[in-house]
């Protein structure tokens, strides 16, 4: 799910969506549009049903609500990151985002998109998505084998993930190292 910049035309893909998402929540907290673009990796099936109705829903079902909140909070840290941080940040927690709990550390999802996709999904262009991945390889950080992302140091990748956080916002109670799982 992304969106293009009017004035320039560049798309920044907002959410890479998985089994179980939803899409378009804002319109669903606020009644207004909300102008994405979509776009299907896999076949699919969706479930839609009209913002009026499922505000009802969840009038009735306020239980709802407890997976529902939670799920919002995740959406709109991952956009807050879009503004808040550099490049290195933002793309070390892109990659935990999508890290899998298996001991070779592998990545669902982005596991094989181009740097190109990885840069939209950042804010960020191909060249230097690509320059920071080949630093972090020569790191010892990640394994690139063809064409595909494996973790191999993932209490660093965590480290770099919080680095720039810790030293440019303060820090709360509530900022922890991103949820891998």
């Amino acid at each position: 799910m992304g969106r293009i910049n009017p004035e320039s035309g560049r798309m920044v893909t907002l959410f890479l969506l998985g089994a179980g998402d939803a899409f378009d929540v804002i319109s669903l907290l606020d009644g207004e549009p909300n102008p994405v673009n979509l776009e299907a990796r896999d076949d699919l099936e969706l479930l839609s049903a009209p913002v009026g109705e499922v505000r009802e829903w969840i009038g009735r079902h306020p239980e709802f609500n407890l997976s529902f909140l939670p799920y919002l909070g995740r959406q709109m840290r991952v956009l807050a990151d879009l503004a808040l941080h550099d490049i290195e940040t933002r793309l070390a927690r892109l990659i935990l985002r999508h890290v899998d709990d298996d001991p070779q550390h592998s990545l669902r999802l982005i596991y094989d998109l181009s740097h190109e996709a990885l840069g939209e999904m950042i804010g960020s262009v191909r060249v230097v998505v690509n320059r920071q991945l080949q630093h972090w390889q020569r790191e010892g950080v990640i394994v690139s084998h063809r064409g595909k992302l494996m973790v191999q140091e993932l209490e660093v990748l965590l480290k770099k993930s919080m680095y720039h956080a810790h030293h440019h916002t303060q820090k709360t109670s509530s900022d922890k190292p991103v949820n891998h799982r």
